[in-house]
């Protein structure tokens, strides 16, 4: 990866993202954003009240090419339920199937959780839910990532 690759990512028009081009935790990088991630991908993001099931926060449609995304949410979870839709997006995912919802969501929480700011976070507090409210996720989305990062525990 060359240096203009790693200061400004590949599509160029987001400064490095941690998560998004590499996993690459350095001093330099930006915080994920999945709505400049969706931008510089071209994802719609629709938002509307009507989702087909009450309980959907989001959902992303292949037919549509676009990601739908339930009007007035908290900022961690729109931001959580955006990156996972983007994965799918990504993924060009048809239907729902056990292994796509946890792709989505291990790569989503690969993207949102810097090991570095988890360090910080955790050397202040054990417990998980306070951990993802300062980690600006959703404590599902904490939990995946703690599943998945065998140097953490629960």
């Amino acid at each position: 990866m060359s240096l203009a690759e790693l200061n400004w990512g590949s599509g160029g028009s987001t400064a490095y993202m941690y998560g998004r081009d590499s996993m690459i935790d350095s001093e330099c990088a930006a915080d994920y954003d999945p709505w400049a991630h969706a931008d510089d991908l071209g994802a719609p993001l629709v938002y509307r009240a009507d989702l087909p099931l009450a309980q959907m926060v989001a959902c992303y449609s292949n037919r549509h090419r676009a990601i739908f995304v339930r009007s007035g949410l908290t900022n961690a979870v729109e931001r959580c339920a955006v990156a996972h839709e983007l994965v799918h997006y990504e993924h060009r995912d048809i239907g729902t199937t056990t292994s796509q919802e946890r792709r989505a969501d291990r790569i989503a929480a690969q993207r949102l959780i810097r090991p570095s700011k988890l360090s910080e976070v955790m050397s202040i507090t054990e417990d998980i839910g306070r951990a993802a409210l300062d980690l600006e996720v959703t404590e599902r989305v904490m939990r995946t990532y703690l599943r998945f990062h065998t140097h953490w525990t629960l």
